[in-house]
């Protein structure tokens, strides 16, 4: 399970997502198995702990988390009691493996594209389009550029379980399958063409 722990920039601490520690080490040997991630390795130790930093501010500011906070006054969101990960229960007082390498994520992004932190979901919410034969029907909004979504894929795919029905649905890209967003492992009906077994028409 993760911890919370703290980086130090020039005389203030500051508190981030860990698995140990040391954040910057742990995110270090994180990446050192990751495709993509130069820029990380790149960079100066302040340099990853400003990413650390502004990688959870960011979760922390746009995420909307199952449960509530174990202590009301602690400084980030984890960790929560009655948190939930597809529906299965977190532990309370616990901070899960996921949530610490979102921010590595985070982090990273944040590094190759600063104006990550500073954009909006600019998708559109268009239920239908129609131009004589054509039209185009969205179930959830649509996503943009990959600077203008919330967070980036891999982002999303650590967080979506944890997080609570209408932020999963505002995070979420376009979706194909269709995908409980209450539970990212669970398919809905609309999977299957005949899921009551008709042999015959209506």
């Amino acid at each position: 399970m993760g911890q919370v722990s703290t980086v130090t920039i020039g005389s203030t601490n500051y508190s981030v997502y860990a698995l140990t520690a040391d954040p910057v080490a742990d995110a270090n040997g994180y990446f050192a198995a990751r495709l993509g991630a130069a820029v990380w390795t790149a960079a100066d130790t302040t340099t990853k702990k400003q990413a650390l930093v502004s990688a959870v501010r960011m979760i922390d500011r746009r995420a909307t988390f199952t449960g509530t906070k174990t202590v009301a006054n602690q400084p980030l969101e984890w960790p929560r009691n009655s948190a939930t990960n597809c529906g299965e229960a977190v532990p309370d007082g616990t901070i899960p493996d996921d949530i610490v390498l979102a921010e590595f994520e985070m982090a990273l992004a944040l590094l190759e594209n600063e104006a990550v932190q500073d954009t909006q979901n600019v998708g559109s919410n268009i239920k239908r389009a129609k131009a004589g034969s054509a039209e185009v029907e969205y179930f959830v909004p649509t996503i943009g550029t990959t600077a203008a979504t919330q967070f980036p894929t891999p982002v999303q795919e650590l967080l979506q379980c944890y997080l609570d029905s209408a932020t999963a649905r505002l995070l979420a890209g376009p979706q194909v399958t269709g995908i409980n967003p209450d539970c990212c492992n669970q398919r809905s009906t609309f999977d299957e063409c005949n899921p009551f077994g008709l042999n015959g028409g209506l």
